[in-house]
């Protein structure tokens, strides 16, 4: 529980542990949310043995008893092309308390788990339609063919340049291929975007919405407190750190980001649907320093900062709790006694 007495989720870590040990344990990632409030963390699948399995699922869960954090440990089902797979992670999710949705990569990130081509996405859809799911699907929405051929727009020694590489429209292309293959497949549960970081997504989710899809999207704090404009600002060292997928965005972006927070009302049917997750992905010290950084975003102290500007911008405490968790609780349906 941090200062305002708000006991935040966190809907999306990145716990690595186990074969990542030297990036962080289970363990640390929490002590450094423990420091913010952050009381319940959603582990991501996506590790050298992704978490695709039963026998997967069970050694996470073990872990986090081992690292003693049982009480504050959720965890995602990731999603591959297979569609037995599919059907499998669909029961695990069902029988195991522990297992809050399930995760699919429609673009490469950290990891081997993304399935990028939308036929095979499609069949996905359909399966778990088919199979009668109506749990939350959470989607890392960034075409892969549009980050292919901006990839050359990089430049290691010009962090910011990321954004040219992971553009925009990459992830609007995404959000609406993802929309088009819920709405045919029939798809019954929550189709939740994560982190979403362009503003014109958050068009698409409306008109998905009123499709009559259950959709939401999470926002994360480096995507509405951070831009390239102040990453040009900071000494390169730090820049280096903010190399994260999807990219950090314009300032213009972040502030249509930021004002929609600030300007959203209790009867707009996004209210909510909308929730801040982390996306903390922790990585070995120095390796964000090299030449070419890895991806990932970790700084739990933005948290103070968002929280900070979020007063200052008069949110009011009844928003602030919404986004810091009350919409966790809605999408994911927990159990306010557990937590």
């Amino acid at each position: 529980m941090n200062e305002l007495g708000i006991s935040i989720i966190d809907p999306h870590a990145h716990l690595r542990d186990g074969a990542l040990s030297d990036k962080a344990t289970m363990d640390e990632v929490v002590a450094a949310g423990k420091k913010v409030g952050i009381d319940l963390y959603f582990d991501m699948p996506n590790l050298p043995e992704p978490v695709i399995n039963r026998q997967r699922v069970d050694e996470r869960i073990q872990l986090s008893k081992e690292r003693d954090i049982q009480e504050n440990y959720r965890l995602y089902v990731g999603l591959t092309a297979d569609i037995d797979q599919v059907y499998d992670a669909v029961t695990i999710v069902d029988e195991y308390d522990k297992a809050k949705g399930l995760k699919l990569f429609a673009g490469e990130s950290t990891g081997n788990l993304a399935v990028i081509d939308y036929v095979e996405q499609q069949k996905i859809y359909q399966a778990l339609s088919d199979a009668g799911y109506k749990g939350v699907l959470v989607v890392h929405s960034e075409d892969q063919t549009i980050i292919n051929n901006n990839a050359w727009k990089f430049n290691p020694d010009r962090p910011w340049t990321w954004a040219d590489a992971r553009p925009g429209f990459a992830e609007t292309y995404s959000v609406s291929k993802e929309i088009d293959n819920a709405i045919i497949a029939g798809y019954k549960g929550r189709l939740q975007i994560a982190h979403l970081s362009y503003y014109d997504s958050i068009g698409l989710v409306r008109g998905g919405l009123n499709e009559g899809l259950d959709i939401g999207f999470e926002l994360s704090p480096h995507h509405t407190l951070r831009s390239v404009e102040m990453l040009k600002n900071m000494p390169l060292d730090e820049a280096k750190q903010h190399k994260c997928n999807p990219s950090i965005k314009s300032e213009n972006n972040r502030t249509k980001l930021w004002n929609f927070m600030a300007d959203l009302k209790s009867n707009d049917p996004l209210y909510e649907r909308v929730y801040i997750g982390s996306d903390y992905a922790p990585h070995e010290s120095g390796s964000k320093l090299g030449p070419n950084p890895p991806s990932g975003f970790a700084d739990y102290s933005l948290y103070n900062e968002f929280i900070e500007l979020a007063q200052k911008d008069k949110f009011g405490m009844g928003k602030l709790n919404n986004l810091l968790r009350n919409n966790a609780i809605r999408t994911f349906g927990l159990d306010l006694e557990k937590i």
